[in-house]
């Protein structure tokens, strides 16, 4: 990792124009603190507060206001998506930004949380492997040879996207897919810890069948203040900007187990950057993906984009070697 990068959850609740400007100010900010890239999510139907359905025109957008930062998908669900349809969408945004696009893919939630989306898509869930894994490999092949057909080219022509292709994923067999393909891999803790696994188990079936630099991005919550207080003071005022997003947090040990099951590193740049280099989930990564868990009009969440920059993504380099 030369430079932090940024993973940023736009929430609904607020007018939709808003978040976006203001998620916008957020790259701009973010690339003059110096990151390298930002991930934006992106979830269909208002899943989990997300205010993002469609990523292509945000990031297009997001590159007319910034000139160096990366700009990631982060994820596009491929079983709701037509290969090559997605892959006109991607390469007018990538020639839009000036090759700037990472290319994030996935499933879509695993355990039931995108069974709207199925049923908006008219997707049944029972398809979401098969569909990613063969959707994943057309995507793949068009954008790696330009060619929809044999008469049929894509325009404008994807360049070196497909270098910049991206599997997230909590699954050991589309780890070492995404490995043996070339692709970065977005490691789901989450998914692989539900299904009784770890992190580093998915980073070493992808390492074990990469033939090329590898990549591998590791996101990273950090709530980030002068004290844990402090911190907690910060999740307050979310609280209360966001009480639907919150809603069974009531004390303070509700919040401290809030932060403690979703994996949030909170208190001062000090004790965070400790306990991050006893995390060996990101040792392996060649990318760290920090996110603020607030909402993108926080009045302190371009403090933390700071913290983290300054104070923070310093002392972690380089990634300590595995």
């Amino acid at each position: 990792m030369t430079a932090p990068s940024l993973f940023v959850q736009l929430r609904s609740g607020p007018p939709a124009a808003e978040v976006y400007r203001r998620t916008i100010e957020i790259a701009v900010r973010a690339e003059q603190l110096g990151y390298r890239t930002i991930w934006f999510a992106t979830r269909h139907f208002e899943a989990h507060h997300a205010a993002l359905p469609s990523v292509f025109p945000f990031v297009a957008a997001a590159a007319q206001h910034t000139t160096r930062i990366r700009l990631g998908t982060g994820v596009v669900a491929l079983p709701f998506e037509h290969p090559v349809r997605l892959a006109e969408d991607a390469v007018v945004t990538d020639a839009l930004s000036g090759g700037r696009l990472e290319l994030g893919l996935g499933k879509g939630l695993g355990f039931g949380h995108s069974a709207a989306s199925h049923a908006g898509f008219g997707v049944p869930d029972t398809d979401r492997e098969s569909l990613y894994a063969e959707r994943v490999a057309d995507l793949q092949r068009v954008l790696a040879d330009g060619r929809v057909t044999e008469d049929i080219a894509l325009y404008p022509p994807p360049g070196t996207l497909r270098s910049r292709m991206w599997q997230s994923t909590g699954n050991i067999d589309t780890a070492r897919r995404a490995g043996a393909a070339g692709d970065g891999l977005l490691p789901h803790g989450n998914s692989q810890a539900r299904a009784g696994g770890s992190v580093g188990e998915l980073v070493d079936a992808y390492l074990a069948e990469c033939r090329t630099t590898p990549r591998i991005g590791s996101s990273v919550a950090v709530l980030p203040a002068d004290s844990e207080r402090d911190a907690l003071a910060l999740l307050d005022t979310d609280i209360r900007s966001s009480p639907a997003f919150y809603p069974e947090l009531h004390g303070e040990s509700d919040r401290r187990r809030f932060l403690a099951d979703n994996r949030i590193y909170f208190g001062s740049a000090g004790q965070i950057v400790d306990r991050l280099r006893a995390d060996r989930d990101r040792a392996a990564a060649t990318d760290v993906l920090f996110y603020v868990p607030l909402a993108v009009d926080h009045p302190r969440y371009l403090d933390c984009l700071h913290r983290i920059s300054a104070e923070i993504a310093p002392h972690l380099l380089p990634l300590p070697t595995p």
